[in-house]
């Protein structure tokens, strides 16, 4: 299994699964060993029942339900870090 990057690279895949930290569960996410970090995308973490909201220095993740705020992610160069 392999999956493609932005730039069409091959990258190897080895599983799919879900993970799960304090307040958040996202699924059918990609396991690449070869990462030096994990990344989920914001597609991923709508699909799985949260909203993604981003202002200049940091982005915000609601869940859907309770609209509360359960994640603030702090940006880093031109990635959010949870």
């Amino acid at each position: 299994m392999s999956s493609v990057t932005d730039n069409d690279d091959l990258v190897p895949l080895s599983g799919i699964g879900t993970i799960a930290i304090p307040s958040l569960s996202l699924s059918a996410i990609y396991y690449i060993p070869d990462l030096p970090t994990n990344l989920a995308s914001v597609g991923k973490i709508y699909d799985s029942g949260y909203n993604v909201y981003f202002s200049t220095y940091e982005c915000f993740i609601h869940d859907r339900t309770s609209q509360k705020v359960i994640k603030i992610g702090r940006r880093q160069g031109i990635l959010y870090v949870l």
